[in-house]
């Protein structure tokens, strides 16, 4: 975190610190915060990694908690270390991405804090991330659960954040139904939400990234709602909107993203270097 550290540190430099945690944050921490920050740290913590809504503050706020379940990722933490890969841990890549992306103004839960808890040792246990809470929001997944006949409606605000993160230089590489929140009242725009797999920076292989990113959206889940031809009509009329679009390099990594699980590791090649290797 060396790198981002000093970024990070910069954006939140307000301390609060309870037993052996702390946290560092946007803004002084209210009364009904201290305590709800307390209940937060002081709680046993027995999975590995949990998201919840805040207790006791009026449901504003929403918390993410990881464990760190090895010496060599703590050391990781610790130390502000990148894996071998050049990544930092995803906790850290959420917290960097989603920090950066909200600061250029994309619509994402703003950051208001991140903190961690150690050792006797001064080794980093586990991490947290809190945000601002989307109130009356549901996930585009769970909407498309309940109405499966607004399928179209999902697709389609779900293309328009996806136009909205990429014009904006952040390019969410794990956007699918269940990474958008989505206003019940149908009034207020998208948001996009977990960007621990995403790139705050130019990418030289858009096709490719694009190819990549509207077929996923597809495989995950929205297939079972909608035909394929129906889906492939949206998709390239989505691609008006982007200029120069190269449609054989972009059909390249579509189709085959459309109906073949690609890591995460494969994503990352697909926007760095334009490498498909299906």
């Amino acid at each position: 975190m060396r790198e981002g550290k000093k970024f990070l540190v910069d954006g939140y430099p307000f301390t609060f610190k309870h037993r052996r945690s702390t946290l560092h944050l946007k803004a002084p921490a209210s009364t009904a915060m201290v305590t709800a920050f307390e209940q937060l740290l002081g709680q046993n913590r027995p999975s590995n990694r949990a998201s919840a809504p805040l207790q006791g503050v009026e449901n504003t706020l929403f918390a993410k908690h990881q464990v760190l379940e090895n010496l060599q990722k703590k050391l990781r933490f610790t130390r502000g270390l990148r894996k071998r890969c050049g990544m930092f841990d995803w906790p850290i890549e959420e917290l960097i991405n989603t920090t950066e992306a909200h600061r250029r103004g994309v619509r994402v839960p703003g950051v208001i804090a991140y903190g961690y808890t150690r050792s006797r040792l001064g080794l980093m246990n586990d991490f947290f991330i809190i945000t601002e809470l989307l109130q009356g929001y549901t996930d585009g997944y769970r909407w498309t659960l309940t109405f499966p006949g607004d399928v179209e409606k999902v697709i389609t605000a779900a293309f328009e954040l996806m136009l909205s993160l990429n014009n904006s230089g952040i390019y969410h590489m794990d956007l699918w139904a269940a990474n958008m929140m989505m206003c019940e009242c149908s009034t207020a725009p998208t948001y996009a939400i977990d960007l621990e797999n995403s790139f705050a920076q130019k990418t030289y292989f858009l096709d490719e990234t694009l190819g990549f990113q509207f077929g996923f959206f597809y495989l995950r889940e929205i297939y079972r709602f909608i035909t394929e031809a129906q889906y492939d009509t949206m998709v390239y009329k989505a691609l008006e909107a982007y200029e120069g679009v190269d449609y054989k390099r972009f059909s390249q990594v579509y189709e085959v993203s459309k109906h073949r699980d690609i890591g995460r590791k494969e994503r990352r090649e697909i926007f760095l270097r334009g490498a498909v290797k299906f």
